[in-house]
């Protein structure tokens, strides 16, 4: 009898053992960003209702909710000044249980409760002395089964708010790029940037690829700086300065599971004198998902799998990242 070297395995095992190798022996390398507040992942629990003081007026509550909104999987249905409604984004939301998967999050909805609606009440409002905003969030279960699950998105989407009207400053570095203002900032004198002098960037607005155009690339992408950058006691980069970075690459979701991704680099920061100012980071890139599932799942189901689109790519507002500068520069202070 005629042995062969390889034993005779059928399709369905080929497939089945493809995959295991797909998903689990190759490597798989996450890209080095700080999510908001160091808070990865966004769990739904606690109460269906929360209500809080915040030390904000709420215009720059609602401005930071807004933002936070797309971090729980939801859009707005409708926008009232101070009254706001928001219902599940499904694409949304299935990137993020995505990214909670493949972070280690298990359960049925990878850390995401049951589908449900938001109300969102803001009015000005004291406290100790302070003046700030009364924020009240209400979380509606669609259905009966959601309501016997007892997980609630009120809370995580109050903390997220919350976070983000400490994270992000109230420049908008759009209209005043140099960040901002301080009250004393010296006599007029020049000084030197360094190379390689490190600042820390925040995404202002939260990166959804479902809203951006397949030929995005090369389109402005804008960030804020986190923090002042002092050299010789002199502030030479402000906190919410204007740093700007573009898209380099934009793929949008398509059929056979394949995910969007969105590839972008850092390019400039604004210094207190008004120069733009080159900065140098590894270029990031965004995902959908891992492009083994995509392979796996066409493996397989290959009927369903070639059918399927993949999901879409997402990151938080206030996400932060570490550039520094590039080459020597000689700033004028006193701004």
């Amino acid at each position: 009898m005629k042995r062969h070297l390889f034993p005779d395995y059928s399709l369905s095992q080929f497939r089945r053992f493809l995959c295991f190798f797909l998903l689990v022996l190759s490597p798989y390398r996450l890209r080095a960003q700080t999510p908001p507040c160091g808070i990865a992942i966004l769990q739904t629990e606690g109460p269906n209702t929360d209500e809080r003081f915040v030390a904000a007026p709420p215009e720059q509550v609602k401005a930071a909710l807004l933002k936070a909104l797309p971090a729980l999987g939801a859009k707005v249905h409708k926008d009232e000044g101070f009254h706001i409604e928001a219902e599940p984004d499904m694409a949304l939301r299935q990137s993020i249980q995505q990214k909670n998967k493949e972070s280690g999050v298990r359960g049925k909805y990878a850390g995401l409760g049951s589908l449900g609606k938001f109300t969102m009440e803001l009015k000005e409002a004291t406290q100790d002395g302070a003046k700030g905003s009364l924020l009240h969030i209400e979380f509606h279960h669609n259905g009966f089964v959601g309501r016997l699950g007892g997980e609630g998105y009120a809370r995580p989407l109050a903390e997220e708010t919350t976070c983000l009207v400490k994270l992000l400053s109230t420049n908008d570095p759009a209209s005043n790029p140099r960040g901002l203002e301080v009250k004393d900032a010296g006599p007029p004198r020049p000084v030197m940037l360094p190379d390689a002098t490190p600042l820390k960037i925040l995404l202002r607005d939260p990166l959804y690829s479902k809203k951006l155009d397949k030929d995005s690339a090369g389109q402005t992408v804008n960030f804020e700086v986190a923090e002042d950058v002092v050299v010789d006691g002199s502030i030479l980069i402000r906190r919410g300065a204007l740093a700007t970075g573009h898209f380099t690459n934009v793929q949008k979701t398509r059929k056979a599971g394949r995910h969007a991704v969105v590839d972008f680099a850092f390019d400039a920061v604004t210094a207190v004198d008004g120069q733009k100012i080159q900065v140098s980071g590894a270029n990031e890139q965004v995902k959908g998902g891992r492009h083994n599932d995509t392979v796996a799942l066409a493996l397989m189901s290959p009927a369903l799998g070639w059918i399927a689109k993949g999901n879409e790519a997402f990151i938080r507002a206030g996400t932060t990242y570490d550039v520094e500068i590039s080459g020597q520069h000689t700033v004028q202070t006193g701004h």
